[in-house]
């Protein structure tokens, strides 16, 4: 297995480090991946703000504490997954830039979420923001109290443009088969107050529902295309009026995973958008967030995967 095939996990130390351990290493369970265990220290910040005047010990004494850190939660995932699959390693930096370089050498990044240190986010900003904005790769954020409901394994995938988003559908559906669960494909409208009045008694609700219904189906078609062996997956489409980010936390309830997209036209700093950074506070679940994808239409194209692989020799 390449280094490409193994699941980035942020290990904090904290409360979040560890519900992002336990995902990890389930979805690990699932596709075979390798975890790869990393911390990161900010000797700036950690000694600057404790110790003003420098302190020579210090340093070496927090490398120390991550060291453990580290060696505590590869214990507590070997026994799950084999210590052979197991890697850790320890870094020194800004957090999320670290993050982010190191996402290069993923398939995928884990982190828990950061709902208890508002504080922190305050002064320092938030790390799981950043590294969702900026990652090659997906970045899931895991919410430090949750934990998965029995028997659901439902899957729900934010779909905001109806005709592009093929890719993300199929990524979606993949993880919704990966589960043997199902697929909900949710979008969301709302006309701003400000047009209430010019524009809500001109508007054929119902109908522009109806064809947005229509141009998801379609979409979800091309999406099973490329991934055939979620051929038997099902598959729901739900359009709900309303403003994004609170429809998605709704749907987030009972929900294994909710999967977004980041903005593929966006100015830089803000490329996750503020529906994204309010489902990474909100959500109920873990929020999948997918970096651009060039869509797809092509449907010649498949989606490389174990899984299709099998489903093509039974063929």
């Amino acid at each position: 297995m390449t280094k490409h095939d193994r699941i980035l996990v942020g290990i904090d130390g904290g409360e979040g480090g560890r519900a992002a351990l336990r995902h990890a290493t389930e979805q690990a369970r699932r596709s075979g991946a390798d975890l790869w265990l990393v911390h990161v220290i900010d000797l700036a910040i950690a000694t600057g703000v404790f110790y003003p005047y420098g302190y020579s010990g210090l340093a070496d004494q927090i490398r120390e504490a991550g060291t453990g850190i580290l060696a505590r939660a590869e214990k507590a995932v070997a026994k799950h997954i084999g210590a052979d699959r197991v890697t850790t390693t320890l870094r020194d930096g800004g957090v999320a830039a670290e993050l982010v370089h190191a996402a290069a050498d993923a398939a995928m990044v884990v982190l828990g979420d950061e709902r208890h240190l508002s504080l922190a986010r305050v002064v320092t900003g938030s790390v799981t923001g950043k590294v969702a904005s900026r990652a090659p790769v997906p970045v899931v954020v895991v919410p430090t109290a949750w934990t998965a409901v029995p028997d659901t394994h439902r899957v729900v995938v934010a779909v905001a443009d109806c005709d592009a988003s093929t890719e993300l559908v199929a990524r979606a559906l993949r993880e919704a088969a990966d589960r043997d669960g199902e697929l909900v494909v949710a979008h969301a409208w709302e006309v701003p107050a400000v047009y209430y009045e010019t524009t809500l008694g001109q508007l054929d609700a119902a109908g522009w529902e109806a064809d947005a219904r229509r141009r998801l189906a379609k979409t979800v078609e091309r999406a099973r295309r490329l991934v055939p062996y979620a051929v038997g997956t099902e598959v729901r489409i739900e359009i709900h009026r309303g403003q994004a980010a609170q429809v998605l936390t709704q749907a987030s309830r009972g929900a294994d995973l909710l999967v977004v997209a980041r903005r593929g036209r966006a100015f830089p700093l803000r490329r996750l958008g503020g529906t994204g950074h309010a489902l990474m506070r909100e959500s109920a679940c873990p929020v999948e967030v997918v970096p651009p994808a060039v869509e797809v239409h092509d449907e010649s194209v498949v989606i490389d995967h174990p899984a299709d692989r099998e489903h093509e020799a039974a063929r």
